[in-house]
């Protein structure tokens, strides 16, 4: 894979691998039915949501993400924060209309971070914050199925509270709802280890549900029971924009997921032609997608890792395998509509279970856990976050808490190191002296940041200078592309120390930038032009270079001292 984005289209057919798309389609559509309809009962609002915006998302998107492969359909992530802003909206109708503006606004969002380029972004969420989300999130997916799954209504401020309620009522547990949850688990769990895969989850529901109507158990709950599930395709509907106020908060949090998880497929995924895709491409494509699928009473669509991984191995070839699940789902739905209404919930919520459990990557925490404490405290602060918060709160203290933790790298505890030369001409670097030596050259480099706190301790590391004579101190600038004023000040302070105790403080590498800095903040005067060294692209040369300069600086001070004396 290159570092150059792609521009590859792949949307004219290709006869010699249009079946390819054909098959990987079909094999997509089938287990994206089952798991829209669970992603769209995990939102709290009707299954079919959760296969309309499949029906015309998914292709919209094919159309117009820059990644060719990158699956865009439900992700249970979505689907939770979905809940949290109209899961309990108890009339229909309302729930409906206040999902049609949800959605939209996703896409508007999504659309607005594509058309300004900003896709870069992505990259300032660091692994661990993603990682204690997404862990809380599976955590929060399974507790949060196990009423459903045991035909117990629990009750409790959060899934927590109410996972506790359970173990405290398993006398209350329906022992068919339960034995035909555990049913479609097992038989999930044990064909997704073989080439079944793709079905397993499909198989496990039609078992299911002929089990059910075979025993006649009436205690297990029906989809059905529930939801009306319409025979038809989705038609268009009118945004009520009242309900804008209240969707907007979740709506960028459900964007921002979106795009988070959109991300890693971009990442993953190679195009065609062998190029990266495009981020900010790949987010106008979700926020398109979205638009239309808010049109038509759609859940929020995202791109999918795992979808695209089910999409990539079945055998897809362009666009038009992502593009031909669509059409497949629509037919599914027109076909076997009286099937989804006697699917069990149990049974939806057994897939759901499985999903949660799969989005934990044990050797991903491990990886967190064991890199260092401040990556350890943020993954364990952002999960529990995600675990006794309401989603969109845990997003957004999650961001403010990556925030953070970016000041404080940026202001972090910087140290000050001596380069000294040795007799074979190579450089050794070793402690900076507390006090620094008169009559000589002291080279010096700065390791960490120059930002805020960073410049302060550099007064506080550098060799106290106060009763020196003439020193000459070479200070290199390497790898720092910009100066806080912070920074200007404490450096023109060392600077005139050292001209007091007639010395000299020689600036090494210093990027053009940086250069232009000191000319315009009139720092250039206390430095002088001629101690301010230009960055050279050769390392031991520069080095050479500055140290070389330093040595005459001293010859020339100790003559004029001389002459004082």
């Amino acid at each position: 894979m290159t570092g150059q984005k792609s521009t590859y289209s792949g949307l004219k057919p290709n006869p010699q691998t249009l079946s390819r798309d054909i098959v990987a389609g079909l094999v997509a559509a089938i287990a994206a039915i089952p798991d829209g309809m669970a992603s769209a009962v995990l939102a709290g609002v009707n299954p079919v949501a959760g296969l309309y915006n499949l029906m015309v998302g998914t292709p919209i998107a094919s159309l117009f993400t820059s990644s060719v492969y990158m699956a865009v359909i439900n992700t249970s992530a979505m689907a939770l924060v979905v809940r949290t802003a109209v899961g309990d909206i108890s009339d229909p109708d309302q729930q409906i209309s206040a999902l049609v503006v949800l959605t939209l606004l996703v896409g508007l969002f999504q659309l607005a971070l594509g058309l300004l380029k900003l896709g870069f972004l992505t990259r300032f969420i660091s692994n661990a914050v993603m990682t204690g989300f997404l862990t809380g999130i599976a955590i929060i997916i399974i507790l949060g199925q196990l009423g459903d799954f045991t035909g117990y209504a629990t009750e409790g401020a959060n899934k927590v509270t109410q996972t506790i309620n359970l173990v405290l009522h398993l006398d209350q547990v329906d022992p068919n709802t339960l034995m035909i949850g555990l049913i479609t688990l097992v038989i999930i769990v044990v064909l997704d280890r073989g080439r079944l895969s793709p079905v397993a989850m499909l198989i496990g529901l039609i078992v299911a549900t002929v089990l059910v109507q075979a025993l006649g158990w009436t205690s297990v709950v029906l989809v059905g029971d529930n939801y009306d599930i319409p025979s038809s395709l989705p038609t268009p509907a009118i945004p009520n924009p009242s309900w804008i106020p209240d969707m907007i908060i979740p709506a960028f949090a459900i964007g921002l997921i979106g795009l988070i998880q959109g991300a890693g497929v971009s990442q993953g995924y190679a195009n065609p032609d062998g190029k990266s895709p495009d981020a900010s491409g790949d987010f106008r494509g979700q926020g398109i997608a979205n638009i239309v699928a808010g049109l038509f009473r759609g859940l929020p669509l995202g791109g999918s890792l795992s979808g695209t991984a089910l999409v990539v191995n079945a055998g897809a070839k362009s666009r038009w395998a992502n593009i031909l699940t669509g059409v497949f789902v629509a037919g599914g739905v027109l076909l076997f509509a009286g099937l989804i209404a006697r699917l069990p919930m149990t049974s939806l919520a057994a897939i759901l279970i499985y999903a949660g459990y799969q989005t934990i990557k044990p050797k991903r925490i491990r990886a967190v856990w064991l890199t260092n404490n401040l990556s350890r405290t943020v993954m364990v602060i952002t999960f529990v976050f995600t675990l006794f918060l309401p989603l969109q709160e845990a997003i957004f203290l999650g961001v403010a808490l990556q925030i953070m933790v970016l000041v404080f790298l940026s202001a972090e505890s910087m140290t000050i190191k001596e380069l000294v030369r040795l007799e074979d001409g190579d450089y050794e670097e070793t402690p900076a002296p507390a006090v620094l030596p008169s009559h000589r050259v002291t080279m010096l480099v700065p390791r960490g940041s120059l930002f805020f706190a960073g410049a302060s301790d550099f007064e506080e590391e550098a060799p106290v200078a106060d009763n020196t004579r003439c020193a000459v101190v070479v200070l290199s600038l390497r790898g720092h592309t910009e100066l806080g004023s912070t920074a200007l000040n404490v450096l023109q302070t060392y600077a005139r120390t050292l001209q007091e105790g007639n010395g000299r403080l020689i600036l090494a590498d210093v990027q053009d930038n940086v250069r232009r800095q000191l000319e315009r903040t009139d720092a250039m005067d206390t430095f002088g032009a001629e101690n301010v060294l230009p960055a050279d692209s050769r390392i031991m040369g520069s080095i050479d270079s500055a140290l070389a300069a330093g040595q005459a600086a001293l010859a020339a001070l100790e003559e004029q001292d001389s002459g004082v004396t």
